[in-house]
């Protein structure tokens, strides 16, 4: 077996081997020899008969243009496929997501697995798949389109291999993940099911988060009453304004551990003014502040405010802040130590993926669980190159490796 990475963010080792290898929190439920279980190599050997069934169906997947908001046509489809295998229950919830129930003995968990149908590409209606050797290109093949397969060839590889599960499971084909998990925040608000695990499949393949990131900043905009440069003397000048504030937020001391402390702040964008020779009326700035704090996601949010409001007074111009206050950092005590995050971590390492990094830094629908207060993890689904762009790229033999992870997971987890 290779030697694995150390896990890391940014050069920082967050979650160490040491760590996980402690008698410390609970124990991994996988054991490498459950893999030449005759289950487990049905299902592999599913997989892999299958192999272009599985790519031919990921292309056409991709080729259904399902921005947020628009995910009805790949709706109807996930729909067809979740029936034609077999689940106790198919349904089109209110919000448009996909649910389909398999029943365990009733003695289990109950866990939801969840695939993002929607994908960032708002007014794109036309996409061609290129497929280059081991490379599928195309916006959205992998960001969640290539989960979306790995989903519905999971639960095919399960019932053809004679899977009886004891935990129940609500497989989900969600939408408006892209804009805030919109799907997956209005199905857990209006079930009435009390879950014990949400696994959301999003992310490159060996990314784990156990937490949920929580998002702040947003957009400052200064304002003054503008003047030709030739009566500019002693006008004040919003650009100004902006320069004072950004340098200052940019001095802001922020933690970078430990790992459920990590915060970091970004001025993503900057402007102002409409012409050369006249003083800008209106100028602004963008923060992008993140967080796996809520504590320290509020003070950075506090010194943000009272720097630009400080500058706003010292240039002698308007100030309107549009901050975000709604996406909120949450962590599950000793959730980097739970059986969950430890099995997945195991069958990782068992399968050579490249770069394991396990951290409490997530931003996928698993943080709608952490929210809840379920233990909640996400699990990638390839490796993948240029995401969120037109010129995205996703490796095939990644997938299949993503779906092997799954399929174990749901193996040990009984």
């Amino acid at each position: 077996m290779k030697r694995y990475q150390k896990l890391g963010l940014l050069g920082l080792i967050i979650f160490s081997t040491i760590s996980l290898a402690s008698n410390k929190g609970e124990a991994s439920i996988f054991k490498p020899e459950m893999v030449n279980s005759p289950l487990v190599q049905k299902m592999f050997s599913f997989i892999e008969k299958n192999r272009e069934k599985v790519i031919q169906e990921w292309i056409y997947l991709t080729e259904i243009p399902a921005p947020s908001g628009h995910e009805q046509k790949r709706a109807e489809y996930v729909k067809k496929q979740f029936e034609a295998s077999g689940l106790d229950e198919v349904f089109i919830d209110p919000s448009c997501n996909v649910i389909g129930i398999w029943r365990g003995t009733g003695q289990g968990k109950k866990i939801i697995m969840s695939a993002h149908m929607d994908t960032v590409f708002q007014g794109v209606w036309e996409i061609k798949v290129k497929r280059e050797g081991n490379l599928l290109k195309a916006p959205g093949i992998g960001d969640d389109t290539a989960n979306v397969v790995n989903l519905l060839w999971s639960i095919r590889a399960l019932k053809q291999a004679g899977f009886k599960p004891k935990n129940t499971y609500y497989f989900m084909g969600s939408v408006g993940e892209e804009i805030g998990f919109v799907g997956m925040e209005a199905f857990l608000d209006s079930t009435k099911e009390k879950f014990d695990l949400v696994i959301a499949l999003d992310g490159d393949l060996g990314k784990v988060h156990y937490g949920a990131l929580g998002f702040g900043g947003g957009r400052i905009t200064f304002r003054g009453p503008g003047a030709h440069t030739m009566q500019s003397r002693g006008v004040p000048n919003p650009n100004l304004a902006v320069a004072k504030a950004i340098e200052s937020i940019c001095e802001i001391e922020l933690p970078s551990k430990p790992a459920e402390k990590w915060t970091i702040i970004n001025v993503g964008m900057i402007g102002g003014g409409k012409i050369r020779n006249a003083v800008s009326e209106e100028s602004y700035f963008t923060v992008d502040l993140r967080s796996a704090n809520q504590e320290e996601l509020e003070k950075a949010q506090t010194k943000i405010r009272k720097i630009c409001q400080d500058a706003a007074s010292e240039v002698g111009v308007e100030l309107k802040m549009n901050l975000n206050e709604r996406s909120k950092a949450y962590q599950i005590p000793g959730a980097g130590d739970s059986f969950l995050v430890r099995t997945v971590f195991d069958i990782l390492k068992f399968l050579e993926v490249r770069e394991i990094e396990v951290d409490p830094l997530g931003s996928t629908e698993a943080n709608v669980g952490i929210e809840k207060g379920i233990l909640s993890v996400n699990l990638g689904r390839t490796y993948g190159r240029y995401k969120h762009t037109l010129s995205e790229q996703a490796e095939i033999d990644g997938l299949f490796l993503a779906m092997k992870q799954i399929l174990l997971l749901v193996f040990c987890l009984q």
